[in-house]
């Protein structure tokens, strides 16, 4: 009867310990920030970024620029499977599209048991159209779960 005992608790001890959790708790995002300054008195007049929006043909969403002033920067996730992503940058109140091209280099890295694998990325070069981008700066070059890469547009 004890011996049964014992299996009982060792075997319930056993399942109670196996149950640990296994969800993920860390930041996994390598984001890259884009921060948009507006020089251009002809944009500021039509309001440019109140009505900007990025989109790519790899996304299945948008992400919209709605607030005024004081957060001009937006956050955004390169392509996971490509060297290559293409942003479209657009605003409601022009009528002409900007394309930037970010090429990059990819590193996937296993991170952890819970979280899996994560991808860090190394900004080679940086294409863009001059319909309303006079200039583009990177600013960080690296792109990883420690450090989000920086690229200034200059409108």
């Amino acid at each position: 009867m004890k011996f049964s005992v014992y299996i009982l608790i060792i075997t319930l001890f056993a399942l109670i310990y196996s149950c640990s959790d296994d969800t993920c708790n860390a930041d996994t995002d390598t984001l890259l920030n884009i921060e948009f300054t507006v020089n251009d008195t002809n944009l500021t007049n039509i309001d440019f970024m109140d009505n900007l929006s990025l989109y790519s043909t790899q996304w299945s969403d948008s992400i919209h620029y709605s607030e005024e002033g004081s957060n001009e920067i937006l956050s955004l996730m390169l392509s996971p499977n490509s060297d290559t992503s293409e942003i479209i940058i657009t605003s409601v109140n022009a009528g002409l599209k900007d394309t930037l091209t970010i090429i990059s280099q990819r590193e996937l890295i296993f991170y952890s048991p819970e979280c899996g694998f994560i991808t860090n990325y190394f900004i080679d070069t940086l294409f863009y159209s001059i319909n309303y981008i006079d200039s583009i700066a990177i600013t960080s070059y690296q792109i990883s779960t420690s450090k989000d890469g920086q690229v200034q547009i200059y409108f």
